[in-house]
């Protein structure tokens, strides 16, 4: 029976325990996927389902939507989504669209049923994937299972809560999105929604502060006995999340790829930890002794007598751990030793806000050990540790997506990445309708970065006095300001676009509109973008750097509408040069006056380049999940990894 939608038992957590597949389990899944891409990579778009689509839809129209609404929610939690219920959905969804609007297409119904199934859904049209999302959400909500929607972005994320907030109101539900300015009682009332839209950092942060809220991880069976036994311990706690029911993923490729490399860390300053105890206790070794006969001060340090070592040892006897060891204790006393007598507050070191800074020593003055006489001094003020944080939580992308009891997902272009899709997430990608075309992106590449740098400010001025605006597309902030300088320099005139677009960078945007404009776009700034084309005046798009993946050029295309495309690289950037190796070398003997590569040698090195990038980026995807799994077998005995 599907889960109500709404604000769960706080004590009813629902998720997906992920546990580590036995070798022969993951040999027939790897034999599975292989049968799976061979002969059903693509999906087909069944006109009988078109059709009853069409025909239910017209059905709808003619009667009040909510009481049909109603009673087809009935069925769906009476049946479940089978097929025959799964066009009525469709046909319900497509019967609250205004009149004149233009009905999902085939492709857009094949895909939408893919995704109630589970799995991932490459779809080349930007509007068919949208709608085969808002499909599936529609047929999801009616059914009572919570959907979360993820978008890349949180300008897609508030785009996506409101084209789908109108549709399902029709039918006595409601779309929300979660922002980051919102408080936690707002949260709380959004993710109450049947659909609720934001971006993967935001809504897999809430959980993991759900986690912490509840202190370990509540599964239905143990929540029901505890209550049942009385205790009501587990249950006190109200999270934010009502569980992780249902994830569909716009994007895909972005959200579950490109962001799966970073883990999410929830971590907070340690007000008493562990490693404070040797210091305090050096602290009331250090008052034990006597000035003059057991140490003496020397500027702002502090030196043990022969008997003071001595006394030392037998009052540390029983201590143990570090204090068996002769230097270190002598070391660490004597620098308490001088915290507690050789230091001065305002003189040597300051207090401020809450934390302590150290005054630079004089040149005629034999320095104490830095670390620990700075954290003498903190336990001596009664401070909290300056730069110790704990990590409360810890999850990579992975992991915190494969806990959704459903997971489904649409992108432009899957091609190369289903082997990805199914060892990360467990994923069989299919194809709905013809597949994406590849963009075409003319390629240069240089021996240095100078002369990168001067043909593409030409290229780049020559254009936009012919009146094209020109995207200059750039993946690292260092040479974002390159680039600036020589453009400055040049007389160029330019915006630029590092986040979000607000304030002068959502000006520099809009003035792509105007012949000649020039912005400087900064990786994934792009995420929030999406333009319209101008046929009058089609963009051009001037890439800089070498980019992950390929599809990555595509995305940014696909933003900013660009009618064209050209590539920038020189084989002394550093990532180039790493991935290409000695063909960079030979190729650099081979170059011309102006240090420009042949056209032919140019494609060749930019092809094999663009490969190892991605090579490179899967790896560290993998070694992200790699880690993780060692971290859990080592904590098996002790804990969560989270």
């Amino acid at each position: 029976m599907p889960a109500r939608a709404g604000r769960a038992d706080p004590g009813f957590y629902p998720e997906r325990e992920v546990r580590r597949e036995a070798p022969l389990d993951r040999l027939l899944g790897e034999l599975g996927f292989g049968v799976h891409a061979v002969l059903h990579r693509a999906l087909r778009a069944p006109a009988a389902l078109a059709g009853d689509v069409a025909r239910h839809a017209a059905r709808f129209r003619a009667a009040p939507l909510p009481a049909q609404a109603g009673e087809l929610r009935y069925r769906l939690r009476r049946d479940g989504l089978e097929r025959a219920r799964l066009a009525e959905c469709f046909g319900l969804y497509a019967a609250t669209l205004p009149a004149g609007a233009l009905a999902p297409p085939a492709d857009a119904l094949a895909a939408a049923a893919a995704l109630v199934q589970g799995g991932l859904v490459d779809l080349a049209d930007a509007r068919s994937r949208w709608q085969a999302l808002a499909l599936a959400a529609t047929a999801f909500a009616l059914c009572g299972v919570p959907v979360h929607l993820y978008a890349a972005s949180d300008a897609r994320a508030r785009a996506a809560a409101a084209a789908l907030d109108a549709p399902l109101k029709a039918l006595g539900a409601s779309a929300a999105c979660v922002d980051a300015g919102m408080s936690s009682a707002e949260r709380r009332v959004a993710y109450g929604a049947p659909v609720v839209c934001g971006t993967q950092r935001l809504i897999a942060f809430d959980y993991l502060r759900d986690r912490i809220r509840l202190g370990r991880r509540l599964r239905p069976l143990q929540s029901r006995l505890e209550r049942l036994s009385g205790d009501t311990t587990a249950t006190g706690v109200q999270p934010l999340l009502a569980g992780l029911h249902c994830a569909l993923v716009e994007d895909a490729d972005e959200v579950l790829l490109d962001e799966a490399r970073v883990p999410m860390v929830i971590s907070a300053d340690v007000a008493s930890s562990p490693d404070r105890l040797p210091y305090e206790q050096a602290l009331e070794l250090a008052s034990a002794l006597e000035a003059g006969a057991d140490y003496a001060l020397a500027g702002r340090g502090a030196q043990l007598t022969a008997r003071g070592a001595q006394r030392l040892a037998q009052l540390s006897v029983l201590l143990g751990g570090l204090w068996a060891a002769r230097q270190r204790r002598e070391e660490l006393v004597a620098a308490a030793l001088a915290a507690q007598h050789a230091m001065e507050r305002g003189r040597d070191y300051q207090v401020e806000q809450g934390v302590l800074r150290l005054a630079p020593s004089g040149a005629d003055e034999e320095p104490a050990p830095g670390e620990a006489l700075q954290r003498l001094l903190e336990v001596k003020e009664r401070l909290a540790f300056a730069g110790r944080r704990e990590v409360l939580a810890r999850l990579s992308v992975p992991r915190f997506f494969r806990r959704y009891l459903r997971l489904a997902g649409t992108c432009a272009d899957a091609r190369g990445l289903e082997r990805e899709f199914w060892s990360l997430y467990g994923l069989r990608t299919s194809r709905s309708g013809a597949p994406a075309a590849q963009a075409a992106c003319a390629t240069r590449v240089f021996v240095s970065l100078e002369q990168r740098r001067r043909a593409l400010v030409a290229s780049v001025g020559e254009r936009a006095a012919r009146g094209q605006p020109v995207v200059v597309a750039l993946r690292s902030a260092a040479e974002a300001e390159a680039l600036s300088a020589a453009l400055q320099q040049a007389g160029v005139p330019f915006g630029t676009l590092r986040a979000a677009a607000q304030g002068p960078e959502r000006e520099a945007l809009a003035a792509l509109d105007r012949p000649g404009a020039v912005l400087l776009s900064l990786y994934p700034a792009q995420r929030g973008v999406a333009r319209a084309a101008n046929p009058g005046a089609p963009l051009h798009l001037a890439v800089a750097e070498l980019h992950d993946a390929g599809r990555h050029v595509a995305q940014i295309a696909q933003a900013y509408a660009a009618g064209s495309c050209e590539q920038f690289l020189a084989l002394e950037d550093e990532a180039l040069a790493a991935l290409v190796g000695k063909a960079a070398r030979a190729a650099r003997r081979a170059a011309g006056g102006d240090g420009e590569l042949s056209t032919a040698a140019a494609g060749r090195i930019a092809a094999a380049a663009q490969r190892a990038a991605q090579r490179a980026a899967a790896r560290v995807r993998r070694e992200v999940m790699s880690r993780e799994r060692s971290l859990e077998e080592l904590l098996a005995f002790s804990g969560h990894p989270e």
